[in-house]
């Protein structure tokens, strides 16, 4: 039986490989790590959150401008940008699991090493990942090629997320921690040739053509173009102007700060909401192992149905009312429904993930129909997808400061330092755990409901497709 390989896609999809087991791992375990082996106090944590809040914020407009209107190959090529920034991606990840001395609590050093962490991994993240997002409005218009590239996405992020299950079995749930060291190394050097794959194999449609006119008429020419841009304040205005641009980046903010806390904390909630003999050490890394697994299984589920709903539009949609219609009934059941409550745990992330995945057909859409109304002689991906994130990356950082902040209200710094030994304070603090699990899904899918009704790219693709002529 002959295998029918897209290979367009998979070098497209391999990036997704690397910053998949990167990423998978980065968000797992660094507030784990610091919070709990670093000892770092809140005053620093809550500080690290709001630098890396607004440097996450700003540099990817920036890099967004950079990457459709530089003249570097670096910056301007998006496989370039993928290749040169491999490397420092890689590197930038393992910053956090290498202590820079010895750490008393509280102590200001681990407060620096977790802002420059933050921000030089986000920093890395964001130029890479901009590229390649661009890269998937630029291959193609048409949905169905589109719809190809998220499942080959996803299945090469089902094989990134593998990661969280190896860090987690190798260090016995990070209580050997040299291993989880050696393992996180493994998994830069790894990334790193994933994603230089994708840097020298992947090509879109807008790759600049060398000119055969005279150097100075050439020149002259490119002057007139340059004067031709909107300039950066322009451009965003142009961008944020847009009420379907608006709409996405409003529920795409709540999908963040629920699948950012989700992956962030459930470490500590299943530790402090699953008895051990529900789940032992050695079925505790399986179970870790999925929550990153569980997801890109659910897209690959889903991509199917994408066409015969009418597009990304009601899939998402479909996802808000899942989640809303899960957070009640485990509310309702209540806390000591151990099983219930783990898949529950999976289930959570899953379909806030899948949300998220399909948020580039949308994004696509977006950028398409902006290319119509300004006509634009090339789609500016990357400025679309940077101002996406300039508005709603900050919850990449509200979603564990907002945890922290109400954890420790309820006594788990406490409970952290072994100072918390009341039953009845402990059961309070567990049941406002509970709490913020189930309702944080539901406050935000009706929220999200009510903007996504105001958006109407919802049959666009096809149309827009047919008019660029691809």
């Amino acid at each position: 039986m002959k295998l029918n390989i897209h290979w367009p896609s998979v070098a497209y999809a391999s990036t997704s490989v690397g910053s998949g087991m990167m990423g998978s791992v980065f968000f797992f375990y660094y507030v784990k790590v610091f919070l709990n082996m670093y000892k770092i106090s809140e005053a620093w944590f809550q500080a690290s959150q709001v630098i890396y809040m607004v440097w996450n914020a700003v540099n990817d407009p920036l890099f967004g401008y950079m990457q459709d209107n530089g003249k570097w190959a670096c910056v301007k090529s998006r496989r370039h940008s993928i290749l040169y920034g491999a490397v420092f991606y890689s590197i930038a990840f393992l910053v956090p699991w290498f202590k820079w001395g010895s750490y008393e609590p509280g102590s200001w050093l681990c407060g620096i090493h977790l802002i420059i962490s933050l921000c030089f991994y986000d920093t890395l993240l964001t130029f890479v990942l901009l590229a390649q997002s661009a890269l998937f409005t630029e291959m193609s218009s048409k949905q169905s090629d589109r719809v190809q590239l998220i499942k080959y996405c996803q299945i090469a992020s089902l094989i990134g997320s593998t990661s969280v299950f190896f860090c987690d079995y190798v260090s016995d749930n990070l209580t050997n921690f040299g291993n989880f060291q050696i393992a996180c190394v493994i998994i830069a050097v790894l990334s790193f040739f994933f994603m230089s794959y994708t840097g020298r194999n992947a090509d879109t449609n807008y790759i600049p053509k060398a000119t055969s006119l005279p150097k100075t008429q050439a020149d002259i020419i490119d002057k007139k173009e340059d004067s031709d841009k909107p300039s950066i304040l322009k451009l965003t205005w142009q961008i944020v102007s847009q009420r379907n641009f608006l709409c996405f980046v409003f529920v795409n903010f709540c999908t963040i700060f629920e699948t950012t806390f989700v992956a962030n904390f459930v470490v500590i909630l299943v530790e402090n909401l699953i008895p051990q003999e529900y789940l032992p050490s050695h079925v505790r890394s399986f179970y870790f192992g999925l929550f990153f697994i569980v997801p890109q299984i659910t897209v690959i589920f889903l991509t199917p149905f994408t066409a015969r709903m009418g597009g990304s539009y009601y899939v998402i949609r479909s996802s808000m009312w899942l989640r809303i219609a899960a957070g009640i009934t485990m509310f309702f059941l209540g806390r000591r429904y151990y099983i219930l409550m783990l898949i529950y745990f999976l289930l959570a992330k899953g379909l806030a993930k899948s949300t998220f995945s399909f948020f580039n057909m949308t994004v696509s859409d977006i950028i398409d129909t902006d290319m119509q109304q300004f006509q634009r002689k090339e789609p500016i991906s990357s400025s679309i997808f940077g101002t996406n994130a300039l508005i709603t990356k900050p919850a990449h950082s509200f979603a564990p400061m907002f945890a922290v902040a109400v954890f420790n209200r309820y006594g788990y710094e406490q409970l952290k330092d072994k100072t918390l030994t009341d039953a009845k304070d402990i059961s309070h603090l567990h049941d406002m755990m509970f709490s913020v699990m189930c309702l944080i899904p539901v406050i935000a899918g009706f929220l999200q409901l009510t903007v996504w009704s105001l958006y109407t790219l919802r049959n666009t693709q096809d149309a827009v497709a047919k008019t660029n002529g691809n």
